[in-house]
């Protein structure tokens, strides 16, 4: 089992150039990922939602290199948002964390569970998420600003 995780802060102190976000507006940014992660998540080209619930969804995803995965995603209100894949090729839990640091600012921390083989191609795929998730974390919490920035003007 591979462990990456990543932890951010959400606001940097001292920025007031940017929209400050709070624990609801991360959530909200971290839902709509959820459901379409396209704008999110780069190399992902197709993402619908195939099945609904009150604590989750799941949903179809196609990379640009073609695979296919279906995702269970799971929710725990405004702390967590959990992406599950099991099938042949890999199986894995990625997930997305709503947090404090000891100073109480918000943070947001991706970490990943990776059960992959022990080969080149296990190893790609957990360089390729090292890399990838957090970049899709930063990009989440922009397009979150943009939409915050939106509602309040």
């Amino acid at each position: 089992m591979r462990v990456i995780s990543e932890p951010m802060r959400v606001n940097q102190p001292g920025d007031s150039g940017q929209v400050r976000l709070d624990r609801q507006d991360v959530w909200a940014g971290l839902l709509r990922k959820a459901s379409n992660a396209v704008p999110f998540v780069a190399g992902m080209v197709e993402c619908v939602v195939v099945e609904r619930s009150e604590n989750g969804l799941v949903r179809d995803v196609v990379f640009q290199s073609g695979e296919r995965v279906r995702e269970r995603v799971a929710f725990e209100h405004e702390r967590r948002v959990s992406f599950y894949r099991e099938d042949d090729r890999a199986r894995w839990v990625i997930h997305n964390d709503l947090g404090e640091d000891d100073a109480g600012e918000l943070t947001l921390t991706f970490w990943a569970e990776l059960d992959l083989d022990d080969d080149a191609e296990a190893e790609r795929i957990a360089a390729s998420m090292r890399v990838g998730y957090p970049a899709a974390m930063e990009k989440t919490l922009a397009l979150t600003r943009e939409a915050v920035a939106a509602r309040s003007a």
